[in-house]
């Protein structure tokens, strides 16, 4: 057999994912940004109330711009004045948020260069109503004003994912933080991902047993698609036959990792913005009273709310290939007995096994390194998983269906 070349694939992947980089930058001038000493413009002309507002700021100076850290006494102040149209003009729009001036960073740009600043931190504190905003950056050598942009009301799929699950996973997150010693972001991320990893305990075996299912049934599907591969109508009926004889659903073994994703979501939005002080305005009442900005993100000297470029993605990406790995090793010794898996389905294999942790882990460097902790985490509870089902813990329950895949692999019209 041909021995599998992973390269082309990873290329392929490396050399998509940096083009899409590239082009989302854009090189497009902006005659906004390009008038005057300094450019101040929102990247879009509308927002809904809750979002990243992200303004862009354009040195056309021949000198470094240096954009400081505002604060009022110890209260971090947004990096441009904010004005909302009231009244018949623009007023000045101040803050009831106490978040620290030590969170703030001082902003360089290059002459002829331009920098996004995002104002996540005040997505509600400033920009909590709907209406027509403009931002001025204040320096010494004067006031840069960019054009209006309109906040609007959230559309209701954004409430309803605020609501039921981002709200819900930003206070589980919090009660633990509050509760655990030393109000460690780090241990709460954990504790939460295990709360998780167990509340899906049952469906998760239930998928790597279906999953195991469909190994076993592989050969005989892969006998249907060469004997009905000019009737397609005679195939899927087939095949669904086949699945319904031996209870098999492959929907099944996707679901734990579908209700996974969600969560993995909402927990990068609590992460990314949700523990500035900003994000009260979610904290259930029944909690105690806490300031978020109490919380300590220290973990093992990383800093969760920041991005890891190394440590985490290795880490998480090797789990990923360590759990893979269990599950191919499983996989082989249940179809070995009955047949030899086909060429294509032992490349795309391989494949998946070398491909997907590294994309994961590509992924991981772009987050949060407490995103990678969630990952990592749930990974490595997975792989105990795993171990238990392959050390034979599903033996019993998968008997019934070693003995009807046999049946059905006897001499043609014997009967179950």
């Amino acid at each position: 057999m041909k021995k599998f070349n992973i390269f082309p694939y990873l290329f392929i992947f490396l050399a998509t994912f940096f083009a899409l980089q590239l082009w989302q930058k854009g090189t497009t001038e902006d005659p906004v940004l390009s008038a005057g000493d300094i450019g101040v413009e929102a990247v879009k002309d509308e927002y809904a109330i809750g979002k990243d507002i992200k303004i862009t700021v354009q040195n056309n100076l021949e000198e470094v711009l240096e954009i400081p850290v505002r604060c009022e006494g110890e209260t971090l102040l947004p990096a441009f004045n904010v004005y909302r149209f009231t009244n018949g003009s623009f007023l000045g729009v101040s803050d009831g948020m106490q978040a620290a001036c030590s969170a703030g960073k001082i902003t360089t740009v290059e002459p002829g260069d331009k920098k996004t600043i995002s104002l996540l931190p005040f997505s509600y504190s400033y920009f909590g109503e709907i209406g027509r905003y403009k931002v001025a950056l204040e320096l010494p050598s004067g006031i840069f004003e960019s054009p209006e942009f309109e906040i609007e009301e959230p559309g209701v799929l954004t409430k309803f994912w605020r609501m039921l699950i981002y709200q819900p996973i930003l206070n589980v997150l919090i009660a633990l933080i509050i509760y655990l010693p030393g109000h460690y972001l780090g241990l709460a991320v954990i504790a939460l991902t295990l709360i998780i990893r167990t509340i899906l305990l049952v469906p998760s075996q239930k998928a790597i047993k279906a999953q195991m299912r469909m190994q076993e049934v592989q050969p005989k599907l892969e006998e249907l698609k060469k004997k009905y591969a000019d009737d397609q109508a005679r195939l899927a009926q087939e095949t669904m036959l086949l699945w319904k004889t031996h209870k098999v659903n492959p929907l099944s073994s996707c679901l734990p990792m579908l209700i996974q994703f969600p969560i993995l979501i909402a927990l990068f939005y609590v992460i990314n913005g949700g523990l500035s002080p900003d994000r009260s305005v979610f904290i259930y009442d029944f909690l105690p009273n806490f300031s978020l900005s109490d919380i300590n993100p220290a973990f093992l000297g990383f800093n969760l709310l920041e991005n890891d470029f190394i440590v985490f993605p290795l880490v998480v990406g090797g789990l990923q290939f360590l759990q893979m790995q269990l599950m191919m090793t499983k996989k082989k010794k249940k179809t070995a007995a009955v047949a030899a898996l086909p060429k294509e389905m032992e490349t795309a294999n391989k494949m998946m096994k070398y491909v997907m942790p590294i994309m994961i882990a590509v992924f991981t460097a772009q987050l949060p390194a407490a995103v990678g902790l969630y990952w990592g985490t749930s990974t490595f509870y997975g792989i105990v998983q795993q171990v238990v089902v392959n050390s034979g813990g599903d033996a019993g329950a998968s008997s019934k269906d070693d003995v009807q895949v046999r049946v059905l692999s006897g001499p043609k019209g014997s009967k179950q």
